[in-house]
């Protein structure tokens, strides 16, 4: 797999993660429409510990800054400012890859731009190949719409394909169990191939209010108790990271 059809294909795979960016806006009224679940997330009162309002980014890297120092780790935060211009190249490393089936084609084609519009971001890298990402939106409607998406993309995208200049993988999607602090928690492990080549990612997303802490940890986590190894992981630091936005 060339670096590029990686940088997509591995993308593809972080759009469950990316707030508001499931699906199109018309596919996201349908299911309110149609979904008897669609208003089932509980919107922000005034007693919500965490996401009440929309933090601002010296909040979160404020946030991030001190699960660093408590964790002993030396890692810097990647501001706001550093992560805009990564997520705007976004679009050009899917340019030209053909996604099937059809429907799954929304994955490629997510309106990152949107989400940066409005959404206040900070991540910190845990290793090499681990993140660590906090997003905060005006509304917690952005994040109710992306709890629903992420659980119509996993029906009908559980598994797709890719292809790019001659090149094809395959990807896999699968829904993990787990549990944090927050409102509303989605785990996933996306698997993906290219020829003998098979790189694996789990990622675990709380939702407060209005605010969405994700950890994603890619490596070699093919068995079951590699998987709960890294939920486990996981889900203890998006704990920590909430009990930090709420001092």
């Amino acid at each position: 797999m060339n670096k590029s059809m990686k940088a997509g294909a591995l993308l593809v795979a972080g759009v469950f993660a990316l707030s508001g960016c499931g699906s199109s806006d018309e596919g996201s009224e349908a299911a309110s429409e149609s979904s008897p679940s669609a208003t089932a997330t509980p919107t922000p009162t005034p007693t919500l510990a965490v996401g009440q309002e929309q933090y601002t980014p010296a909040e979160l890297e404020t946030a991030l800054a001190a699960i660093l120092a408590d964790r002993g780790m030396a890692g810097e935060v990647i501001t706001q400012e550093d992560l805009a211009p990564m997520l705007e190249g976004a679009p050009d490393q899917l340019a030209g890859v053909v996604i099937t089936p059809e429907q799954c084609d929304v994955l490629a084609s997510a309106d990152i731009a949107a989400t940066l519009d409005s959404a206040n971001m900070a991540m910190v890298m845990l290793s090499e190949t681990d993140t660590l990402t906090i997003a905060s939106h005006p509304s917690a409607s952005t994040l109710e719409k992306q709890v629903q998406d992420n659980t119509r993309l996993l029906e009908d995208c559980a598994q797709f394909q890719m292809e790019a200049g001659g090149q094809v993988i395959s990807a896999e999607v699968d829904s993990l169990d787990a549990s944090t602090d927050g409102q509303e928690t989605q785990a996933f492990r996306t698997t993906i191939t290219a020829a003998e080549q098979v790189t694996d990612t789990v990622q675990v997303s709380a939702v407060s209010g209005t605010t969405n802490v994700q950890v994603s940890m890619t490596g070699n986590l093919t068995t079951a108790a590699e998987s709960e190894e890294a939920i486990a992981q996981a889900e203890t630091i998006i704990n920590e990271v909430l009990a930090e936005l709420e001092k």
